[in-house]
């Protein structure tokens, strides 16, 4: 088994060469859910906050726009190429109050008690050691602090056979279910064990569903590789791409709509937490 520095440096690499193509591939999916998690964050004019893996912005811009100019938000990210995109794009959209630094999601670079409110987007699964991670986003939150975080609940069954068919190129796995941090808190009672243990009261879970389109096999493939799923791809020989890509085209027809387009549906699971 990796050790938490091996881990977090190759989730790192993973998403820094994800970074040019995160959800610029045509297809909206972290963004809505990102401003769904905003939502219920309910970030108030004036107040500081901090989203942990901040990736391309998809709750640092919402929370931006929430507080206004009298607000601060400060987006972290473990990845050098997110951490430069999405700064640049919060000096073109003119957004002082913005910073965007390096740094780890699990250890966050700020002042204790500095910010009123934490936002972590599909996040805490990713983290080698989740108490750990949790504790120190309450050591950032002041008393009263709140804290909203997302995690997958239930994905599409195709894309699941997808991932599964391409795991099968994967040497030494064959046909096994591909082993997926997201799954570490599909179900709330691990998820409520960690943030109760660690610092956290008034723990609340909400369940929203999105539908994300494709327009074909190929466009679903890219997307693909535009976030933590290309992990998985680049485990695949180089010498079997063809191959691997077909097989995920055709376990990918289970997505197809009766309107021809592939469909992916996913249920996000919102948790809203207090550091009393």
């Amino acid at each position: 088994m990796p050790n938490p520095s091996d881990m977090t440096a190759a989730i790192a690499g993973i998403f820094d060469r994800s970074a040019a193509t995160y959800e610029r591939t045509g297809a909206e999916f972290f963004a809505p859910m990102g401003r769904e998690l905003v939502r219920l964050a309910a970030p108030r004019p004036g107040e500081r906050v901090l989203d942990v893996g901040c990736g391309r912005g998809h709750c640092l811009f919402p929370a931006a726009e929430a507080v206004g100019p009298d607000g601060v938000v400060v987006g972290v990210d473990l990845a050098p190429s997110m951490v430069a995109a999405t700064a640049e794009e919060a000096r073109r959209r003119g957004l002082d109050r913005v910073t965007v630094r390096e740094g780890d999601a699990a250890a966050p670079p700020v002042d204790p008690g500095s910010f009123d409110l934490l936002l972590g987007g599909f996040v805490i699964f990713f983290l080698p050691d989740p108490a750990s991670g949790v504790r120190a986003w309450a050591r950032a939150l002041r008393p009263g602090g709140r804290l909203t975080l997302s995690t997958f609940q239930r994905q599409d069954p195709g894309y699941e056979q997808m991932l599964k068919a391409i795991n099968a190129f994967v040497p030494g796995e064959g046909g096994r279910e591909p082993r997926r941090p997201t799954q570490q808190f599909r179900t709330e009672e691990p998820l409520t064990e960690v943030l109760s243990e660690n610092g956290f009261v008034e723990i609340v879970h909400r369940v929203a569903r999105f539908e994300t389109r494709f327009a074909d096999a190929d466009h679903l493939w890219e997307w693909n590789l535009s976030h933590g799923g290309r992990g998985l791809v680049e485990r695949v020989p180089e010498d079997r791409a063809g191959e691997v890509r077909a097989a995920a085209a055709e376990a990918a027809e289970a997505m197809r709509n009766a309107d021809g387009d592939l469909v992916l549906r996913t249920e996000a699971r919102y948790t809203t937490a207090v550091r009393p």
